[in-house]
């Protein structure tokens, strides 16, 4: 089952073949959850719940149930994913026509703290190009766009995405935690 756009899952073909993760224990799953439900509607979850996902905690756990062999799709994280891939898995990313889900993790400085000069340091080294190639290494995407990605990756500028606002997440996190336990039970 190779998967062309985010729906995949719920449809009949997909009974028993796919892996999400729990939005309550991973900020990753709740942030995939929100956006495939203001894409999709909470509907698509009603008929996922119907194919018997196999539910895990962590976006991680994608994968672990991927190299098991337990499920064939899994809405997953990227560097988890070429990471094992790297390791001799087969696993390959399959980024969706309709859109991947763009997951932003900020880093800042916080106000009073002790050191501001070094913070500032550090900062400005996590968008050199140095820190990108790192980044690389570890299967994270590159913040600086001269610095190509990992094999198996896409930069992000080619990839259509999707990704819902700071509003929409601080509120839509915690309606679907309680919609997810009401249609999945757990």
């Amino acid at each position: 089952m190779r998967p062309r756009s985010g729906p995949t899952c719920s449809i009949p073909s997909g009974r028993a073949k796919c892996q999400p993760g729990h939005p309550a224990f991973s900020g990753y799953v709740g942030n995939w959850v929100l956006s495939m439900k203001l894409q999709y509607g909470w509907d698509y979850f009603e008929k996922l719940e119907k194919n018997k996902p196999q539910i895990g905690r962590s976006i991680n756990d994608t994968v672990t149930a991927l190299n098991a062999g337990e499920r064939q799709v899994a809405a997953g994280a990227d560097g988890s994913t070429l990471y094992s891939a790297s390791r001799g898995n087969p696993l390959a990313i399959v980024y969706p026509s309709d859109g991947a889900i763009l997951i932003m993790a900020p880093s800042a400085i916080l106000k009073g703290t002790k050191h501001p000069n070094a913070a500032r340091l550090f900062m400005e080294y996590l968008y050199s190009i140095e820190a990108s190639q790192i980044d690389v290494k570890h299967f994270t995407s590159p913040m600086r766009p001269e610095v190509p990605v990992a094999a198996g990756e896409k930069p992000v500028a080619e990839v259509k995405s999707f990704h819902p606002t700071n509003e929409q997440i601080d509120k839509g996190i915690p309606e679907v935690i309680e919609q997810w336990r009401d249609t999945f039970g757990n």
